[in-house]
């Protein structure tokens, strides 16, 4: 009975926060980010629309969220090339979410290169009952397939859009930090491999629901928010063996810091990490930041802008249609004509 009244305040205060920040958009109260229109025309390469844990459930109220927010990524004026869904796409991975999360991607988004990863909650099919992997994953796999025009059989894979890879890890089991097999780490460096000898050094994009432990205020895998079993060591000594290496990832729910406010302690949402890793941890979509310092509405992610030399990170909140103070950008190394 408790969670079901916690469920309902959720819901009222969700309702609530996206009117506030629909109204502060029309009053021109979020200000702060620079428009593409703003950008160099002749450099820019690509843009990408991110957002991760819309948590989308059963009932309209998810959707009531994520429709608006691919009506604005579908806005002619943004010019998106991709759009990422970074995990957690739905409350619980049973099929009565999937559909409601699928219906209204596939039904307002009209940006047709997508990408759906794979999330902890879904693996998660009922908090009453236990997690079953193999029944998450074939749910995912339908749904994400249907989402994507794929016909992926395993939760990781590699796209190519715009001549840029976006190499997609999964976690292997339904623990809320994830598991990564050394298969499926071999399988990385491979991609890596390939996407570093097409590439010609431009970036390389790798994205994991789970941050890397011990970058963007995650300790070790303890606190159940990064990688299991050492496999983050692992997985970070891969990566930076290739030049410009950008690792997205959610799951945090802290919102946007540009590092000036240190709340929690020692997040930033773009990190530097070992030689060459670029790694970015994105607000929740469905849920808001957690902590201070972060944007408590729902709808926030950011655009991604891709130039020849460089990447901006604009924060958006995508429900409202309008910028977020959020602005920073990462200068490529070793960039040859």
């Amino acid at each position: 009975m408790l969670a079901q009244f916690e469920s309902i305040l959720y819901r009222i205060g969700a309702f609530i926060l996206a009117l506030i920040s629909t109204f502060s958009s029309l009053l021109g109260m979020r200000g702060g980010g620079i428009p593409k229109e703003a950008a160099t025309e002749d450099t820019l390469c690509m843009t990408i629309a991110a957002i991760s844990d819309t948590h989308v459930g059963k009932d309209a109220i998810g959707a009531a969220f994520l429709t608006p927010g691919m009506g604005d990524i579908s806005d002619p004026s943004l010019d998106v090339d991709a759009v990422l869904f970074l995990g957690d796409n739905t409350d619980n991975g049973n099929v009565d979410n999937w559909e409601v999360f699928t219906k209204s991607v596939t039904a307002n988004c009209k940006v047709k290169n997508r990408i759906v990863l794979l999330g902890n909650h879904d693996t998660w099919i009922s908090y009453d009952t236990p997690h079953v992997y193999e029944e998450g994953l074939k749910n995912y796999l339908h749904y994400s397939n249907l989402i994507m025009g794929t016909n992926n059989t395993l939760p990781y894979f590699t796209r190519v859009f715009n001549g840029y890879w976006f190499i997609c890890l999964a976690q292997e089991d339904t623990s809320v930090a994830a598991t990564i097999s050394d298969t499926q780490l071999n399988w990385l460096e491979e991609q890596l491999r390939l996407a570093a000898a097409d590439s010609n050094r431009k970036p390389i994009f790798v994205l994991l629901h789970q941050p890397m432990n011990f970058t963007h205020a995650v300790g070790d895998n303890l606190n159940n928010n990064g990688i299991n079993d050492g496999q983050s060591k692992k997985l970070q000594a891969i990566l930076d063996r290739y030049e410009n290496v950008f690792y997205f990832s959610g799951h945090q729910h802290y919102g946007l810091n540009d590092g000036t406010d240190q709340l929690p302690a020692g997040f930033s949402t773009v990190e530097h990490v070992g030689k060459n890793i670029t790694s970015v941890n994105f607000p929740s979509f469905g849920r808001g930041s957690y902590f201070d310092g972060g944007d408590p509405l729902i709808g926030d992610g950011l655009i991604v802008n891709v130039y020849a030399d460089r990447i901006e990170f604009l924060g958006r909140n995508f429900v409202a249609g309008g910028w977020l103070d959020f602005n920073q950008t990462v200068y490529f190394t070793g960039i040859t004509e």
